[in-house]
């Protein structure tokens, strides 16, 4: 007695087909909104991951060369014999370079002892931003207002508008001081005015009775 076979003719000549894996931007950008598909967009997000590897990289280099060049200050300045600088021409590098650098590192050490969150943006903080924040108008900067640099998105634009409004408060401060000088300047010339008369007055009585 012959076996009867049901036999399923697709399965047998469908092929499996692997799933392709989907491509997705590590930073959940929308490419259709920018009017990106296709080759172009799996392109972009290639770029997304090569910036985002080499951003990091940078992030330890500038940490490493930052820390260098402050552990090298730090061994100099034991020596006290003035010869960092000569040093740093040596190596190629300018004062103020380096002067950033030591500043940066050490504003990092800071704030990374104090437990911030991102504060190795320090590191990559605009030279100027480092310089206000570690000049001599270090002192007119608290804790909270750093860090709100430290943790911005625009680390400049935010120390803009935190030094904008110091600006306002101090000029408001200022405005109201000068206010307040002009007011006594009229009650005392009010009071000299009438210590003038009273002293005529005296002084024409003192001279009736002569």
């Amino acid at each position: 007695m012959s076996k009867k076979f049901n036999l399923d003719i697709s399965k047998i000549n469908s092929k499996k087909v692997p799933a392709v894996a989907k491509v997705e931007s590590i930073y959940d950008i929308n490419y259709n909104e920018l009017g990106i598909s296709g080759a172009e967009k799996e392109q972009l997000i290639k770029y997304e991951s090569d910036i985002k590897y080499h951003r990091e990289k940078t992030m330890i280099h500038i940490l490493n060369y930052s820390k260098a060049i402050y552990e090298a200050n730090k061994i100099f300045s034991n020596n006290k014999n003035g010869t960092f600088g000569k040093w740093l021409e040596m190596l190629g590098i300018d004062k103020d370079s380096a002067n950033v650098a030591i500043r940066k590192y050490s504003l990092y050490l800071e704030y990374e002892n104090k437990g911030v969150a991102k504060a190795e943006n320090i590191l990559t903080l605009p030279n100027r931003a480092v310089k206000t924040l570690t000049g001599h108008k270090k002192e007119n900067f608290n804790d909270n207002e750093i860090i709100e640099v430290i943790t911005s998105d625009n680390p400049s634009s935010k120390l803009k508008e935190i030094v904008e409004y110091k600006d306002f408060e101090k000029m408001s401060h200022v405005e109201e001081r000068k206010v307040y000088l002009l007011r006594e300047r009229t009650r005392k010339l009010h009071l000299i005015e009438k210590i003038r008369k009273e002293v005529l007055e005296i002084e024409k009585e003192l001279n009736s009775l002569t």
